[in-house]
């Protein structure tokens, strides 16, 4: 996000954008080599590597889909190239302007993935340098609040608060914070002011004076947010009283919400955010106000959706075991009983993608789980092999999918009693092209007597079907 910053010279400086811009992380100076970040539609982008290799970040290419994808901690982004449709943790967003290859650099927007993860930067106007401040590390969280950039002001002394993403200022800075290039202030009709923020038990509101309010709204994870971007928007001064550098907070009488925060987060288009800080999953329905200049909500418990893959069925009988049974007959009776466990839980939404000996094709099953922005995806298969061979191999492919894969191999080793095959990458369609955590769980080989045996056997089954849910529910810390 040290890319976050260019954003910045651009707009804050004016005719200075085109000067040749110095960066920074951590004080140590940065090199900038072949394509360089240029402006597109009043959005930054600039190379994929600049991003990644300064956060630590991991990011792969998808050739035959056009696709990038980005890859820290837990969250997970997703752009196609000319396509300003993102996913994050699989969920839909909307890009202001699309990734692009040029001279076979691929160029990322900044301001998108400066929303989702955080990073800390300042302006040298003098230096014409950018600083910036890592604080996405391995053992800590990122960014919860909106990131600020201090722009100095040579005229006067004072520090000018300007946030990522801001286009030109076109004139002086009005009192309800536009500008008309007279150097007057006169109010813009067009931006709202908005009074009051509120949220209860259930509801959540804003209203503003006058106008229609309707959000663009980010659902982040790690820290879990609800992050509510109004646009042609400004604070009244009843509430920007409350803002200490530009950050505001309001406690919560919601048990899911921790806290309000919210700021002036843009100037233009002049933006007001509000962040929700979230206890646990959650989930909000917008609601119609009777006032037109309300925009109201409700805040309640979000499911989270878990897809229960049964290798195999029907026509497609997978592997044949050692004394002539199929495979789809023991994946789907697991499958089932990781399903009626599962669906305990009242937190968790439980799918299977056949219930039945149905034969479900690859992509099907993977469209199904993606359609719906599940959670997660474990499908459940046996091996086959030399008569030897034995053991419970755990796949996954894409980075995003690891700590999902230690955690289910960790509580499914010991709950089959059978060598560990170790935790594998594999480029299994299901676990390939599905969008949220994905596993493929090889319990064991069908070829192998002592395997086999066991694993046709209703205890065995429902055994390691209690360990899978305790692996599910450890991974999404439902405790």
């Amino acid at each position: 996000m040290l890319a976050c910053l260019l954003l910045l010279p651009t707009t804050a400086l004016g005719a200075e954008a085109s000067k040749p811009i110095k960066l920074y992380m951590n004080e140590k100076q940065l090199e900038v080599q072949g394509v360089q970040p240029r402006i597109v539609n009043d959005n930054t982008i600039v190379p994929v590597r600049i991003i990644v290799e300064q956060i630590g970040a991991q990011v792969s290419w998808d050739e035959a889909t056009s696709k990038v994808t980005i890859v820290k901690d837990k969250i997970n982004i997703q752009l196609v190239i000319n396509n300003v449709t993102a996913l994050v943790n699989g969920k839909k967003e909307t890009l202001e302007v699309g990734p692009k290859i040029e001279n076979g650099s691929t160029m990322l927007p900044l301001r998108f993935i400066g929303e989702v993860l955080g990073i800390e930067f300042k302006w040298d106007g003098p230096t014409s340098s950018v600083h910036m401040f890592k604080v996405i590390e391995s053992d800590s969280k990122p960014v919860s609040g909106p990131v600020d950039v201090v722009v100095p002001d040579e005229g006067t002394g004072k520090p000018e608060t300007k946030p990522p993403g801001t286009k030109p200022s076109t004139g002086t800075s009005t009192g309800n914070g536009t500008g008309n290039g007279t150097g007057t202030n006169t109010p813009d009709p067009s931006v709202h002011v908005i009074t009051s923020i509120a949220l209860s038990e259930t509801d959540f509101s804003v209203i503003a004076k006058d106008g229609v309010l309707s959000p663009k709204v980010l659902t982040l994870s790690n820290p879990s947010r609800l992050v509510f971007d109004f646009p042609n928007t400004i604070l009244d001064d009843s509430l920007k009283k409350l803002l200490i550098k530009n950050s505001g907070e309001l406690p919560s009488k919601q048990p899911l919400v921790s806290k309000v925060r919210f700021s002036n987060f843009n100037d233009n288009p002049a933006t007001v955010r509000i962040i929700l800080d979230l206890n646990g999953p959650t989930e909000y329905q917008m609601i119609t106000s009777k006032l037109p200049n309300q925009w109201k909500a409700t805040i309640g418990e979000r499911k989270l959706t878990v897809i229960l893959d049964a290798g195999h069925g029907d026509n497609d009988p997978g592997a044949l075991s050692i004394t002539g049974k199929h495979e789809k007959e023991f994946t789907l009776a697991t499958a089932k009983k990781v399903e009626a466990l599962l669906a305990k839980d009242k937190r968790l939404h439980v799918l299977m993608t056949r219930s039945d000996d149905t034969f479900i094709p690859l992509d099907d099953r993977v469209s199904f789980a993606n359609d719906i922005s599940a959670d997660l995806f474990l499908s459940i298969h046996g091996n086959s092999a030399k008569a030897t061979v034995s053991g419970t191999e755990t796949y996954y492919n894409r980075p995003e999918s690891l700590d999902f894969a230690n955690v289910i191999h960790k509580y499914a080793v010991p709950a089959t009693g059978f060598a560990d095959r170790k935790v594998r990458q594999a480029d299994f369609r299901v676990i390939t092209k599905t969008s949220m955590p994905a596993v493929l769980l090889e319990v064991g080989y069908l070829s192998n007597k002592n395997d086999e045996s066991a694993m046709y056997k209703e205890p065995f089954q429902d055994k390691l079907a209690a360990s899978l849910v305790a692996a599910i529910k450890e991974y999404l810390d439902l405790k």
